[in-house]
């Protein structure tokens, strides 16, 4: 009993890893026959890069221009590639080339699950594909609405019109890719050409960080560990650190500005004591000038803390005499008390 369950669960493991496979097809039309063509993987920023690097896998066409690429040995997670055929052959390294009239390249979104097919034979290779690859529709949609933008915002020849139109673009695309995308490739993707239109990114990051922010969390939900999300990552990181270096510099430079402005009003302020200090002693000088003899005698008594007994004792003059002076000089000086009088001539001669 127990056999036939394990060759029933065999068979059925078998059937769905079957199922797990790739297939890229279609035909291109060449005078040339066993045309080579060639699928590579792709960084998100390499869609018009082409480099020996990149190629995974190769195969040529039949006779009559069919080719077929299958196998399971893709990533399962989606990734950028390219199906493209050298428009003539024997060409050192290759070309890429997209005239309107003839294209020998495909840019797509794919995976080890998908299926992708080129029907036309035409001048203009890899046209018409059909995709299973949701992602890739997703793309195509962005790709048209960036278009439709660029097309918009492209009729003026006024510099600063188009300085605007540029900002424009931008805002209204950052606003799509929130709104409409979903998958985080197609958001990445969409981040490539942002930076392709948009000459200030650094600007564009330190108004919005969170848009940048968001597509880096999605990567890393699902490209965690992948060059994909690495590449990205080392990005965002050296426009994060160009703006803490700016807002360093802006506050280092306003800490200087700051130390600058507090010792000018330090200086400033012992100016200014000084001055006051040397009007108050002229001031003094003056009161004191106006003193008679016998006045400053009993100012100086005073200040000795003597009594008015003491200084009447000393002078050899009578008590109320000394009263009368100790008036005379709470008039002239400006004062109210024997205190006051000492701390205003402690410091004069």
């Amino acid at each position: 009993m127990k056999k036939p369950l394990i060759i029933i669960l065999i068979l059925f493991f078998y059937s769905i890893s079957s199922y797990s496979q790739y297939s890229i097809s279609g035909y291109i039309e060449s005078k040339e026959k066993k045309k080579k063509i060639y699928l590579s993987l792709l960084k998100y920023n390499e869609e018009n890069l082409i480099s020996n690097e990149q190629v995974l896998l190769s195969t040529t066409t039949d006779s009559t221009g069919y080719f077929e690429i299958k196998g399971k040995l893709l990533s399962d997670k989606n990734k950028l590639y390219r199906i493209h055929s050298n428009l003539e052959e024997g060409n050192s390294g290759f070309q890429l080339s997209d005239d309107g009239k003839k294209k020998n390249f495909y840019n797509f979104i794919f995976s080890n699950k998908d299926t992708i097919h080129f029907p036309d034979k035409t001048s203009v290779w890899f046209n018409n594909s059909k995709n299973s690859n949701s992602a890739d529709k997703e793309w195509r949609k962005s790709l048209i609405y960036e278009k439709k933008l660029l097309g918009e915002f492209s009729q003026t020849q006024n510099l600063e019109a188009i300085a605007q139109s540029k900002n424009s673009f931008v805002n209204k695309f950052k606003l799509f890719c929130n709104d409409s995308l979903l998958n985080p490739l197609v958001k990445l993707l969409s981040f490539s050409h942002i930076t392709k239109n948009i000459k200030d990114l650094k600007n564009n990051f330190e108004k919005d960080p969170q848009f940048y922010y968001d597509i880096q969390d999605k990567l890393n939900q699902y490209y965690s560990g992948t060059s994909y999300y690495l590449q990205y990552q080392e990005e965002i990181s050296k426009l994060s650190i160009s703006i803490i270096n700016k807002k360093y510099k802006f506050h280092k430079n306003l800490n200087y500005l700051l130390g600058i402005i507090l010792l000018s009003l330090f200086i400033t302020l012992v100016f200014l004591l000084k001055k006051l200090k040397e009007k108050r002693k002229k001031e003094i000088v003056n009161e004191v000038s106006t003193l008679t003899k016998q006045e400053h005698k009993v100012a100086e008594l005073i200040c000795n803390g003597m009594s008015n007994k003491e200084i009447a004792s000393s002078l050899f003059i009578s008590p109320s005499t000394v009263k009368t002076h100790i008036r005379n000089l709470y008039s002239k000086l400006e004062i109210s008390n024997r205190q006051q009088l000492i701390d205003k001539l402690k410091n004069h001669p």
